[in-house]
């Protein structure tokens, strides 16, 4: 497989995070970094060291050196730039850091594969570790089998990291736990939010809490998973659009959605990805 350019861009971009802490709601705990040995942490080095990285993006393990995470994660990013450290038992720890040989966004597999892209948006990617994470604590996730209608209604989880401020992230892993909505309920909460009606594809799954979860700046890209622990979808973005430095929301509407890329459509483009390289 071809290595891809070093800068990546997305037309189609229009669903970021709202700014709020990530993971904020009263069904927000800290979780156990044993029960999630898969998660990623996406860093920039902001400098020559190892120590000076700053979280941008989740990421979750699927084999030994592929990671799942949103497209969007790596909009204007340089390879060589970035980190990738899996938690382990204790967090984070230097001797699981991995650089990034390549990623590949969907829309550039598709192309190259002679295959139709129906969807105007579709932000996921899977980024191949320079070295494989064959650590004994670190075991990739697996990926479920269940279609969407075999998942509306049922409870799940969301992972993803404590922030401490509007600039900066800790390593404390979170997590929520949220309902998956059937499309008509989607619709719904949309509608209370934007007086509009907005549609949701078949590639998506939304996810709500009451009272709330909602993800922001960092958690793009982090696992949806089910209570066995399987990865149902990869965090993308909040709903209703709230543009990413746009100060004129005060508040957080609790009404508003997380959409997470379904895992089970994508999964052509995984299977390949993770088989042929």
């Amino acid at each position: 497989m071809s290595r891809f350019s070093a800068y990546i861009f997305l037309t189609a971009h229009i669903l970021v995070f709202i700014k709020t802490d990530p993971l904020e709601g009263e069904q927000i705990f800290q979780a156990d970094p044993q029960d999630f040995p898969f998660v990623v942490s996406f860093r920039q080095k902001v400098s020559e060291t190892l120590i000076d990285t700053e979280h941008f993006c989740t990421g979750s393990l699927i084999t030994q050196i592929h990671v799942i995470t949103a497209a969007h994660c790596f909009e204007e990013k340089i390879e060589s730039e970035i980190k990738a450290i899996i938690v382990g038992e204790y967090w984070i720890r230097p001797y699981v850091d991995h650089g990034i040989d390549y990623w590949l966004i969907y829309d550039s597999w598709a192309r190259e594969n002679g295959k139709a892209i129906e969807l105007p948006l579709n932000d996921i990617a899977i980024a191949k570790l320079s070295s494989p994470a064959n650590h004994e604590r670190i075991i990739p996730v697996s990926l479920t089998n269940l279609n969407n209608k075999q998942l509306y209604g049922t409870k799940a989880m969301i992972i993803g990291w404590k922030a401490i401020n509007e600039d900066s992230l800790t390593m404390v892993l979170m997590q929520g736990k949220v309902t998956i909505l059937r499309p008509s309920q989607s619709e719904h909460l949309i509608k209370l939010v934007a007086n509009r009606r907005i549609i949701l594809t078949g590639s998506s799954l939304a996810t709500f809490a009451e009272p709330y979860i909602l993800g922001s700046r960092g958690d793009s890209g982090g696992p949806l998973l089910n209570n066995n622990y399987f990865l149902l979808g990869v965090t993308r973005s909040t709903c209703p659009i709230s543009r990413w430095g746009n100060f004129s929301e005060k508040f957080i509407n609790q009404y508003k959605i997380n959409l997470h890329s379904n895992v089970y459509y994508y999964r052509e483009f995984i299977e390949n990805v993770t088989t042929v390289t």
